[in-house]
């Protein structure tokens, strides 16, 4: 019998483990962030203190801006970016984004957040003015 309850136990670990491992946890960078490698998905949230005041009439945008590390294709679409707000309200996209260049998008008042896919590696850039 302790047998049979080691090999559940030992199979059990084993799942758990793999589980683990196939798992992505992801961790959102700061707004500004600047040069991130990224390969895969990338999450930036903008994590604004009480003691900052913005109007609400205020505009403002959003800058992602994405190099490449490699040379790519510019005419495809190698790179998808959500906007969204952190509230979960809003969510602007995807859009296509090619390297080398900055994608502009005006916001509001409210924290806002940038998702990033690419299927190749890159560098992104995230800040708020």
């Amino acid at each position: 019998m302790p047998m049979k309850k080691l090999t559940l136990l030992s199979l059990f670990c084993l799942l758990f483990c793999l589980q683990q491992a196939t798992g992505q946890v992801i961790k959102p960078w700061p707004i500004p962030s600047f040069n991130v490698a990224v390969s895969g998905i990338a999450v930036f949230q903008e994590n604004c203190s009480s003691d900052q005041t913005k109007s609400i009439l205020e505009k403002r945008k959003i800058h992602v801006q994405v190099s490449c590390q490699k040379s790519a294709d510019t005419l495809s679409c190698p790179i998808r970016v959500w906007i969204y707000s952190l509230d979960g309200l809003d969510t602007l996209g995807p859009y296509c984004v090619s390297c080398g260049q900055t994608l502009e998008v005006e916001i509001d008042d409210r924290e806002w957040g940038a998702l990033v896919v690419a299927d190749m590696a890159i560098n992104v850039s995230v800040w708020i003015e």
